[in-house]
């Protein structure tokens, strides 16, 4: 039976709850897939956890002062190792060809891009001769904080485009670093011996969103038989349909080159056990993690691991093929090995015990070293 929703109002009234509260009376079911949710939760150009409020531009806090942390507000070493890394496979794999562009996606404030480049700088690397760094950042308000606070300030070989079609170059190397967590998911439930979706409805009692239990989309069938049915009484997990027609388009960007995708995550085996039976969707609210994604619309983090596997899947189809795929640990273990070998022998400095301290929350087992995954996809023909 369709449901009726009663207007929002009263305490939890917010623009978040009008935009959902009209998608879901325009809806014939009467609810809509949880990703329509996630969108707007995160993304609304006015009223989004990375939109500024009233559209406002301005980037949220990460680190001590934000919701969460991220590699890159750890320090400038994550940087500084990536940059050691992209100077290395730029010799080995492109024999120092020039012009070699890096391109970013989800670069937030910029301050990786800040960073490599500060890197690349301090290790007087030659690519810095013939690179140009390409930000990919679709939204208009934000590309005109990043050009007044990059491109406008004492960053250079840094260009900002509004999207990856725009960053196109035939030889260079694709980076992103927490992007596709970010990226709206779809919540499914396997109950009464088969698998539904979760949606989002409404109570007109609360004026608030609520789950609701609907059929399982066509498109989705495929794969849960897949995954099969050995699985708990209301087992929930997620699936990320984006991650299709965002890598038909990221793999376009050269013609040879690298893509590092830097997340956390599992492959798919490991993602869908049965013991992992609440899913891996989290809210972060000023550091502290939730499991209640309509609360504080607007005002908490949105994130799922991501199914490893569905990526290389759909940049397979797309031509590119997996080099590594290991953790953060053993990455940056091997691209810091010049850096490490230069402090031999040496009394480090204030400046390198401090890095020397970053370099251990990044790549240390029980803290983000074997929290995130890299995958490196590439297309290295003539």
């Amino acid at each position: 039976m369709r449901m009726t929703p009663g207007h929002p109002s009263g305490p939890q009234d917010t623009p978040l709850f009008h935009l959902v509260f009209q998608r879901i009376s325009e809806s014939p079911e009467g609810s809509v897939p949880f990703s329509t949710w996630m969108d707007l939760a995160l993304y609304d150009p006015e009223w989004g956890y990375y939109s500024r409020r009233g559209g406002d531009p301005g980037f949220r806090e990460v680190g001590r002062k934000g919701d969460f942390y991220t590699s890159v507000s750890v320090g400038d070493t994550f940087g500084l190792l990536l940059a050691h890394e992209i100077s290395r496979v730029w010799e080995v794999d492109f024999g120092r060809s020039l012009p070699f562009v890096l391109v970013e996606q989800g670069g937030h404030d910029g301050r990786l891009a800040r960073d490599i480049l500060a890197g690349l700088r301090e290790i007087g690397s030659p690519l810095l001769r013939g690179l140009e760094y390409r930000l990919v950042e679709p939204r208009r308000a934000l590309r005109g904080s990043l050009e007044a606070s990059l491109v406008g300030g004492s960053v250079e070989r840094l260009r900002i485009v509004d999207s990856l079609e725009a960053a196109r170059a035939p030889v260079g190397l694709f980076l992103c670093n927490e992007l596709l967590d970010a990226f709206p998911v779809d919540l499914l439930v396997f109950s009464n011996g088969g698998w539904h979706e979760r949606r989002v409805g409404w109570d007109a009692v609360s004026a608030r969103p609520v789950w609701v239990a609907g059929r399982l989309r066509p498109e989705y069938r495929e794969f849960t038989e897949s995954l099969g049915n050995e699985f708990p009484e209301d087992y929930v997990t997620e699936i990320c349909p984006a991650v299709d027609a965002w890598m038909k388009e990221a793999a376009q960007l050269f013609d040879r080159g690298l893509w590092w995708i830097i997340d956390y995550g599992h492959e798919r085996a490991d993602y869908y056990l049965p013991q992992r039976s609440t899913g891996t969707l989290r809210c972060y609210r000023e550091h502290r993690a939730g499991e209640d994604p309509f609360t504080h619309p607007g005002e908490q983090d949105l994130t799922a691991h991501i199914d490893f596997t569905r990526v290389e899947e759909a940049a397979r189809r797309e031509g590119l093929a997996r080099r590594r795929f290991t953790d953060q640990h053993h990455f940056l273990i091997k691209a810091a090995r010049p850096w490490l070998l230069s402090l031999e022998d040496q009394t480090p400095d204030p400046a390198a015990v401090k890095r020397l301290r970053q370099f251990q929350t990044l790549t240390h087992p029980t803290m983000m070293g074997q929290q995130f995954r890299v995958m490196e996809l590439t297309r290295l023909g003539a």
